[in-house]
């Protein structure tokens, strides 16, 4: 008879207790941040940035050749006395730098780079050279 006394009170404990289900609130996100990914992104917001530099740089240095380039032809035409062979002379200086005008500023504009490249390929090694030929 105990046993059947507790297990009635075992029942009755069972329908008095509450059942409350606890909602989940919203997950966590994950915010750790890689080391790889942080200079990742520094390398990349560099590299544009520096494109960026050297697109607004880059008309700047253009126009200002332009200018003495410009200046150059007008100070050219703008000198008088001298021989008529001298005057033909100038003339004719005249003439082919307006008839080369963009091929030469171009090469001015170039040159800086064109310099830093056979800097580059000069530090190289001769296996390295030989590498890059062979390629």
């Amino acid at each position: 008879m105990a046993t059947e006394e507790f297990s009635i009170d075992k029942s009755n404990q069972q329908t008095n207790v509450k059942c409350e289900t606890l909602e989940k609130g919203p997950k966590r996100k994950h915010t750790r941040k890689s080391k790889a990914d942080e200079k990742a992104k520094e390398m990349i917001d560099q590299m544009i940035n520096e494109q960026t530099n050297e697109q607004i740089i880059e008309p700047t240095i253009r126009q200002i050749i332009e200018e003495k380039y410009d200046q150059r032809i007008s100070e050219l035409r703008n000198q008088h006395g001298g021989s008529d062979k001298e005057q033909d002379e100038r003339g004719y200086l005249v003439y082919r730098l307006e008839k080369n005008r963009e091929d030469n500023i171009f090469e001015e504009v170039m040159q800086p780079l064109v310099e830093l490249y056979m800097q580059e390929k000069d530090s190289k090694t001769i296996i390295e050279r030989v590498k890059d030929a062979m390629i």
